[in-house]
């Protein structure tokens, strides 16, 4: 008789043993999807770095279901079958019964600003500051991701360092234990900005470009109270924070058409995806898509979300948002835009562990079942930047996945695969 893949079924099989007889211990029961306790001891002991050939024993999410107590065979970096039966290999990493997800991407993570400068005025090492972001990515269970890093002057941040970030994340992608992008964040009344930022795109260092608009009273800042907290919060001082609200009270709001326009026509020329950034209102959706934008991140309302999407962008939320189910700003809940239908994809803004929670906390709250919320945070952005190859777990896709189980009744990243190479493993 056929082995029944069940895409509902979440029993966790406590009585199944590894292969060298070991027995995985059994979580306290909760609602939601089952997340399998500690890894058993065999498991646990298999080393970062090698190649691994085959998962076996596998709760396999995929976007049509779940696969129950499948084995994923890997080949050259790529996921070469998916079968019922176990795959006999010295390197093949027995599961257990945990979840199996596609490897996450993130499209917009700017958390290494904080890593580099972890007080206002502290900078460390921006080496270290990347690996520690590398190995965050990895044991979050992101195995892309895309750096948000701002080009902006005034407040903690700059635009030569922006410049400095750019470069460093080109220069070390390479040595990371994930896959490293660069996402550029231009800041529109900006002129200096808009010049650094069409220079960094011409060297061919970023896959994604989002223009935004920080003027007080309007997009993420409409209102002014939240506005002084943010930018104390993030350094600045009562005379930098008075002189931003007169010049904005000076200038009414417009969006520099002219700027887009440039910073549209580099993204094209050099093959980077164009995104918008705390989108308002309707007609600032639809002027934008008249230059070419794809992706809306974090509109600030229900109307702007739902008009991007009839236009064919991407909407991307804050994972954050998402679990907390508020957001920071008083702005668009993304769990209400969810549960709307309205989003296609969840990043890490400034939180990666917050992804994975988010997804399960959708599922085990019921608001979508497990395999569409996983798809959140995998196909959904993976698809929003043009990435075709990864974000799924089918044949023929790159080898990028995660091992997911739980402590505490939070679901863990136990181990992180990218390109058929263990990159992370945690008991």
């Amino acid at each position: 008789m056929a082995r029944r893949w069940s895409a509902s079924s979440t029993r966790w099989r406590a009585s199944r043993r590894c292969q060298t007889g070991c027995s995985p211990s059994k979580p306290a029961a909760s609602g939601g999807p089952a997340l399998p306790g500690r890894p058993p001891d065999c498991w646990r002991a298999s080393s970062v770095g090698r190649e691994v050939r085959a998962i076996n024993d596998a709760r396999v999410v995929t976007p049509d279901g779940i696969l129950e107590g499948a084995s994923i065979v890997l080949e050259d970096g790529r996921i070469s079958g998916i079968t019922a039966r176990a795959e006999r290999s010295g390197e093949a990493i027995d599961a257990a019964g945990r979840y199996v997800l596609p490897g996450m991407v993130d499209l917009h993570c700017d958390a290494i600003e904080k890593q580099l400068a972890p007080r206002p005025g502290v900078e460390v090492p921006e080496e270290l500051a990347f690996m520690e972001m590398d190995r965050l990515f990895a044991g979050c269970g992101v195995t892309t991701g895309f750096h948000g890093v701002s080009i902006m002057a005034g407040r903690s941040r700059g635009v030569e360092r922006g410049r400095r970030l750019c470069a460093l994340v080109s220069r070390l992608a390479g040595e990371g234990l994930v896959r490293h992008e660069l996402h550029l964040r231009c800041e529109l009344p900006q002129e200096e900005s808009v010049r650094a930022v069409e220079e960094v795109l011409g060297r061919g260092f970023a896959r994604l470009v989002s223009v935004m608009d920080h003027t007080p009273g309007q997009g993420q800042f409409r209102d002014l109270e939240w506005f002084r907290r943010y930018w104390s919060g993030d350094g600045a001082d009562e005379a930098q924070i008075s002189a931003a609200l007169a010049e904005a009270e000076r200038s009414e709001y417009t969006i520099a058409l002219d700027r887009v326009g440039r910073i549209a026509s580099a993204a094209k020329k050099h093959g980077a995806t164009l995104a918008s950034h705390d989108d308002d209102t309707v007609e600032r959706v639809e002027v934008l898509a008249g230059h070419g934008v794809d992706i809306s991140e974090f509109p600030v309302n229900a109307a702007s979300a739902r008009r991007a999407r009839e236009l064919g962008h991407a909407v991307c939320m804050g994972a954050p948002n998402a679990l907390r189910g508020v957001s920071s700003g008083g702005n668009l809940s993304a769990l209400e835009a969810v549960e709307a239908g309205l989003v296609d994809a969840l990043v890490s803004d400034y939180h990666p562990p917050s992804m994975l929670q988010a997804a399960f906390k959708l599922a085990r709250e019921d608001v979508l079942p497990l395999p569409e919320s996983v798809a959140l945070v995998t196909g959904g952005p993976a698809r929003a930047a043009g990435l075709s190859d990864r974000g799924g777990i089918a044949r023929g896709a790159k080898a990028d996945l995660i091992i997911v189980g739980g402590r505490a009744g939070i679901p863990t990243v136990t181990h992180t695969i990218v390109n058929g190479e263990s990159r992370h493993a945690a008991g």
